[in-house]
């Protein structure tokens, strides 16, 4: 068994539904021009250790088959190897488009959904709509190590964010039931805007 993904030029679609219609249109095998962004990326995913069968492609799109043991860290390894190339990453499982255009180096994590080195607005409101959806808790991104605001949705549907300050490394602690607000919030903190602060009570964690 392995964990399936479809790797195309970002321009060729801007939503899922447009992904999975290319996908499903999209021969296994065809021309592979060496130089071409796709041939660039299936060279650099052979390198890796994700693989679990050999790339089929063309100029069109790679279908990259990896190994079931942790699909969402295999995930990141293939979005990291596509970004370079504008090439976006269509997760067969799970139904998910992960499009690297205009995307921050802010690091994404969740509790069992994506991981990667990178966020876009898309994105975050995609693993927003899954934890409301009870596919997962949580959700903490990253500017560098150990400097990160993350958010944990309660069983009761309130919030809890935290941030930890670059600065001090103090914990910060707020909470709320307004989903669309804790999205907003960590949008504004991964552009580093500085009007998340303003917009919850943030009151300091004693460790």
């Amino acid at each position: 068994m392995s964990y399936d993904f479809f790797v195309f030029p970002a321009h060729e679609a801007t939503d899922l539904a447009t992904a999975t219609d290319l996908y499903e249109a999209s021969p296994e095998r065809g021309v592979l021009t060496p130089g071409s962004p796709v041939a660039d990326f299936v060279a650099a995913v052979r390198d890796s250790d994700v693989l679990s069968e050999e790339v089929a492609a063309h100029d069109g799109a790679a279908y990259v088959c990896t190994a079931w043991t942790d699909p969402m860290a295999n995930l990141r390894v293939v979005a990291d190897l596509a970004r370079p190339h504008s090439l976006a990453v269509l997760d067969l499982q799970l139904a998910a488009l992960y499009d690297p255009r205009g995307a921050l180096d802010v690091a994404l994590d969740t509790e069992a959904g994506p991981q990667l080195t990178y966020l876009t607005q898309t994105i975050l409101a995609m693993v927003m709509s899954h934890i409301a959806e009870l596919r997962y808790h949580w959700v903490n991104i990253s500017s560098e190590p150990g400097v990160y605001a993350q958010a944990y949705r309660d069983e009761d549907g309130s919030w809890a964010v935290e941030h930890r300050e670059r600065t001090t490394g103090r914990l910060f602690l707020a909470r709320t039931t307004d989903a669309p607000l804790v999205e907003e919030l960590l949008w504004s903190w991964a552009r580093g805007d500085g009007r998340w602060q303003a917009r919850l009570a943030f009151a300091p964690v004693e460790l």
